[in-house]
């Protein structure tokens, strides 16, 4: 298995000292990760249009666990929504939202469970979460609990942790997600579907690289193992000289995914840029943009402008968890202005060899993204250090618990977050 350092995926940097680490890991089975979801306050209606299930999940990515679901059900996978997607190696709680009378009561299918289920007259749609409750086991031989401390509190002193998109973002085995949609926004298809199917500096499966070098997808049709349905897909299309179209086999969603990542590409490089030049992802410069936030770190809605005047006050409200600093995820209203943050927007995406008129996608418009800003600091509340190396901490949505983590083991390769070490 090849092993990718962090810059593969755009961040580099700490706030915590980096010659300070906790020597642990995260084993890899789904007990060792416990995500919760904390839902918004849905409205129930006896009668209502949609059916809401909560369910626990053991080893299911979110994506392969739709498919499996709307497969059981009878329904297509659009009448399925989620509030957010979750990795595979976790046990996690969930919300999804049916669009149909179906009975669920007797669904049963190994790495499910049903918790409960109920009606709403309103769709759940991704976001609708207030954030995310974690319980981590940090694998190790020694009790980690006084590293851990000693870490979050510096972490805490300084007023949080990058708010860097984590490797699951990118794809957790094959982290390309994010290559596969700059091709895409630059126009060049053929190269992206090759891209997702094979990439010799990514890949070690002999199929992949067989046909990386033959470029045969008859062959490749031959090899390629059923589980991998997305890529056997893609083949067919080349096999029938449609390889413009071969996107066309994956949701929205998930085509919209690749877009995504690359845009979070670009915000961890923005932000690790700023770490490296501030030191810091809590204190405000004239000319950022902050956004109010509740107290999970979550936008409210409300825009705050920083000037020379209101530094000061700008300051204390950051440091009461009020306000964030934001970056922008660029997309096709990026202005390169003359803020510190779209300064180094407009230098990496220039680094990058992209333009935001990129984000307008013609073979694809449907997936074209004008670009957001999120809040470049993030803080694990409710933070908990129980006994056997477990800690447990609650972020707002969107929040990556690998980049609060990533402070504690400082991790120089991706896989290092995974696995058993002595120490």
């Amino acid at each position: 298995m090849r092993r990718f350092p962090e810059s593969r995926i755009g961040i580099y940097g700490y706030v915590s000292n980096p010659l300070v680490r906790v020597y642990g890991r995260i084993k890899m089975e789904p007990e060792s990760f416990v995500v919760e979801e904390i839902p918004v306050d849905f409205k129930r209606v006896e009668n209502g249009k949609f059916l809401y299930i909560r369910v626990q999940l053991r080893d299911w990515d979110t994506n392969r666990f739709l498919i499996e679901l709307s497969r059981r059900l009878g329904i297509s996978r659009k009448r399925i929504t989620y509030a957010g997607s979750k990795d595979k190696t976790a046990l996690t709680t969930q919300y999804f939202c049916i669009n149909s009378d179906i009975d669920v009561n007797d669904l049963s299918f190994p790495g499910f469970a049903l918790l409960e289920a109920f009606r709403s007259d309103h769709m759940l749609r991704l976001g609708n979460l207030l954030g995310n409750r974690f319980s981590i086991l940090l694998a190790s031989e020694r009790d980690l609990g006084e590293d851990v401390r000693n870490i979050y509190e510096e972490v805490a002193s300084v007023g949080g942790f990058p708010n860097f998109f984590g490797p699951q973002r990118f794809g957790s085995i094959r982290p390309n997600t994010h290559v596969v949609g700059k091709l895409i926004i630059m126009g060049k298809m053929e190269e992206a579907v090759m891209e997702y199917i094979a990439d010799p500096d990514l890949d070690d499966e002999w199929y992949r690289l067989e046909f990386y070098k033959t470029q045969d997808a008859r062959e490749a049709l031959k090899n390629f193992p059923i589980h991998l349905s997305y890529e056997r897909s893609l083949l067919q299309f080349i096999l029938n000289g449609q390889i413009k179209k071969a996107f066309s086999v994956f949701p929205v969603q998930l085509r919209m995914l690749f877009v995504h990542a690359y845009q979070s590409f670009l915000f961890n490089r923005i932000v690790s840029e700023r770490l490296h030049v501030e030191g810091s992802v809590a204190e405000p410069r004239p000319g950022d943009i902050c956004y109010e936030t509740d107290s999970l770190g979550n936008p409210t809605g409300k825009t705050v402008n920083v000037n020379e005047f209101n530094m000061a006050k700008i300051r204390s409200a950051i440091e009461s968890r009020n306000l964030s600093v934001t970056a922008p995820l660029p997309g096709y209203r990026f202005v390169a202005g003359d803020s510190p943050m779209e300064r180094i927007a407009d230098s990496i995406m220039k680094d990058e060899g992209v333009n935001p008129s990129d984000f307008r996608i013609r073979e694809i418009p449907e997936i074209s993204s004008s670009g957001d800003r999120r809040t470049i600091r993030s803080f694990p509340v409710d933070f908990i250090l129980h006994q056997g190396n477990r800690i447990s901490f609650t972020l707002g949505r969107g929040m990556y618990a690998t980049s609060f983590l990533r402070e504690l083991i400082k991790p120089v390769f991706l896989d290092e977050f995974s696995g058993n070490i002595k120490g």
